[in-house]
């Protein structure tokens, strides 16, 4: 999580933002404060904020009326909603709910509870974002024609994209070791001890699927690249699979091709 989370501060009494700002502040959370929804909603334009503590009972927007705005907003619907209220009757919390907030906190604020809310919020609020970037990301490169395979230092399968598994014919990416299969099942350009050799922090070869009675044959020109963290630790082996056959294929067409006319060129004729 980032060093300072930042809490958007909501009420119309002063007061009220006075004694939350000095419960927060000395925890480490940084604090913007507005006294009106109008207030509120204006401030989420200028800020990146992490959580909203926010009052239900205000004069002209009311919380449920911000919270309402907030959902229906693609850039702040994901930002956690914490109300702070007097009121007890379960109706008005059964809306506050169907209306998208996260949690309540009761006036007047227990200190100790308000941080263990916004403590756990935040946390869940970090690992909540971090999931749905990873399935954006995800979502992205299994449109990739690129294979692509993320790998722990002994070559273990971490994360792959849908190309690489049709490409090398993985049907379950699990404990996968890549360069066991890739030397197991297909013919490879560079020989094993070469490719683990993790002095050198990036490498390009081939890997051709011979042709069977099911696939054609399939070249993949490929390149290895070292991830290493600032100590120059390894963290992981990127393995980026291309698909070159129609190029390997000309290729070799052409090498034979001229193959076949130097060889009739070198018969004696008469």
């Amino acid at each position: 999580m980032k060093d300072k989370s930042v809490i958007l501060v909501v009420d119309d009494q002063p007061q009220n933002i006075e004694l939350l700002e000095a419960y927060l502040v000395p925890q480490g959370y940084e604090i913007v404060k507005a006294a009106s929804g109008e207030e509120a909603l204006e401030k989420l334009v200028h800020n990146q904020i992490d959580l909203i503590l926010l009052d239900i009972m205000m004069p002209k927007m009311s919380g449920l009326e911000v919270l309402e705005k907030l959902r229906a907003d693609e850039k702040t619907k994901a930002i956690p909603v914490v109300m702070v209220t007097v009121l007890k009757e379960t109706e008005d919390k059964v809306k506050a709910l169907e209306a998208g907030c996260d949690d309540f906190i009761s006036k007047p604020v227990d200190k100790v509870e308000l941080l263990a809310r916004v403590k756990s919020i935040l946390k869940i609020s970090y690992y909540l974002r971090q999931l749905d970037e990873k399935e954006k990301f995800k979502a992205v490169v299994d449109k990739i024609s690129d294979g692509i395979a993320i790998c722990s230092p002994d070559y273990l399968i971490k994360d792959s994209n849908e190309a690489i598994l049709k490409y090398l014919n993985i049907t379950d990416p699990a404990n996968v070791n890549l360069v066991e299969t890739l030397f197991t099942n297909y013919s490879v350009s560079i020989n094993k001890e070469a490719l683990m050799d993790l002095t050198i922090a990036h490498k390009t070869f081939d890997i051709v699927r011979e042709k069977t009675e099911t696939t054609e044959t399939l070249y993949l020109e490929t390149s290895l690249d070292l991830i290493k963290n600032s100590a120059g630790e390894l963290l992981s082996i990127v393995f980026i699979l291309r698909d070159v056959t129609a190029a390997r294929s000309e290729e070799l067409l052409k090498q034979d091709t001229l193959t076949l006319i130097s060889h009739k060129m070198s018969i004696p004729l008469g």
